[in-house]
């Protein structure tokens, strides 16, 4: 797969994007523990996360197919790229806040799946 000049410059505003998004590049401020909320399944932070996670799947296993690359290696392009983006943000959460939560990765690797799941299913 060659990358054309074009095609660079779009992957990097991906990635600045995406690393916008998941929090790695924003600082907010923490919160005493005392007024934190309890990590429950079904929030809306996880929708959230599920949400996010399902677009950048889905958008990175689009930009990898119009790379030329086959289903199954956009698949694993996909995948990889929104998941590390999941685990990134838990990993500023556990440095820049009151900690990271499995509960939020969990929901990013549904996520993650799903939305290449249907871009696949819908390639």
């Amino acid at each position: 797969m060659i990358l054309t000049t074009i095609h660079k410059r779009k992957l990097f505003l991906i990635t600045l994007l995406l690393i916008y998004l998941t929090g790695c590049a924003t600082h907010q401020k923490t919160l005493p523990l005392s007024t934190t909320k309890k990590d429950e399944w079904f929030a809306k932070d996880k929708v959230k996360h599920f949400s996010i996670s399902f677009l950048i799947g889905a958008l990175t296993y689009s930009i990898a197919r119009g790379g030329e690359a086959n289903k199954d290696d956009a698949s694993i392009i996909g995948f990889s790229v929104s998941s590390t983006c999941g685990i990134a943000k838990e990993i500023n959460d556990e440095i820049k806040h009151n900690g990271w939560s499995y509960k939020d990765l969990i929901w990013d690797l549904l996520g993650s799946g799903v939305g290449v799941s249907v871009s696949n299913v819908l390639d």
